[in-house]
């Protein structure tokens, strides 16, 4: 570019942001809530994959007592052990997601807090709003 040409705005903004294609304001706006949310969510659907497999388990009692000989007994104990292992694998990852959750949306919050005071401490001792009186 030589000094003649003008100079360009040069800006990214998300595409969802755009405010010509109907999207908002230009600016992305983040808060903590979908976090915490997201993580009670997890929390709720991990108590749920315990309830379910106890149910599982109850369902099943005394199956092989009353099914011996039974082509069918081995079937379902082969259904249950399945359906065992993938209720626990759902229970397990929302017990990981409910604390990741919980520990962005904690640190997003602090992080948020610090940057704003950052700047109530710059604006404080800086002139910049004297200019646009």
């Amino acid at each position: 570019m030589t000094d003649t040409e003008p100079q360009q705005d040069t800006r990214i903004l998300l595409a969802s942001a755009d405010s010509d294609s109907g999207g908002g304001s230009g600016t992305h706006k983040a808060s903590v809530q979908p976090w915490t949310t997201a993580s009670g969510v997890a929390g709720e659907l991990q108590h749920d994959m315990q309830a379910a497999l106890a149910d599982l388990e109850h369902a099943h009692d005394g199956i092989k007592s009353g099914t011996v000989g039974f082509a069918s007994a081995s079937a379902l104990a082969g259904i249950l052990g399945g359906w065992q292992s993938r209720l626990s694998s759902v229970r397990d990852h929302c017990s990981g997601l409910e604390g990741s959750l919980k520990k962005v949306g904690t640190d997003f919050g602090e992080n948020e807090a610090r940057v704003k005071a950052s700047f109530d401490g710059v604006r404080a001792t800086s002139k910049i709003d004297d200019y646009s009186k």
